[in-house]
């Protein structure tokens, strides 16, 4: 009977832990810490494009739910998104909930975005931001460059990310979905 008891409370064990750890590389943080305010409001696209700065790519990464984006359990690696823009890089890291974008290059992103600045703005400035991105990404205007490992993006959230980008279902297993890009 005591190995029976010592049995069931060792599965007990493997399961909350399982548990646990499941939980804390799928949480996200529930609500933004910040609200941020379109730098492209109220521009046209030439005069957008001009003024184009960090806090563009600030913007963009916010309202692809970039925020969402946390450490992996127990770790301190923050999640980072490199965007090059026209020859330009910067990189967004997320730290808490809050992006921090700067023009700068790194070597240990997770994902990197190619686009142009045009097409941020045209984004930025598009009634249908999340329709305009996933059609640029569709049509290839944007390139989604994935960097880290599967095992990395699953445990920082990147899934809803890569489906606001995308626009595509994430069902099958975890290989298959970010295969697609």
């Amino acid at each position: 009977m005591r190995k029976f008891s010592l049995i069931i409370a060792i599965i007990l064990i493997i399961i909350l832990i399982g548990g646990m750890f499941f939980y804390f590389t799928t949480a996200s943080p529930k609500k933004s810490g910040e609200e941020m305010r379109n730098p492209a409001s109220n521009l046209g696209e030439e005069q957008a494009i001009l003024q184009f700065n960090p806090e563009y790519i600030d913007y963009l990464v916010y309202s692809i739910g970039g925020w969402r984006l946390h450490n992996p359990a127990l770790s301190d690696d923050t999640p980072k998104i490199k965007i090059i823009a026209d020859g330009d890089t910067y990189v967004s890291e997320i730290i808490n909930g809050k992006i921090s974008t700067e023009k700068k290059d790194i070597e240990n992103e997770d994902i990197i975005i190619r686009t142009t600045k045009k097409e941020i703005v045209d984004s930025l400035i598009s009634n249908d931001m999340g329709g305009w991105i996933k059609q640029s990404v569709q049509e290839r205007r944007t390139i989604v460059e994935l960097k880290a490992s599967y095992t990395t993006l699953f445990s920082k959230g990147y899934l809803s990310l890569y489906k606001e980008l995308t626009g595509k279902s994430f069902t099958g297993s975890t290989i298959r979905i970010f295969g697609q890009v």
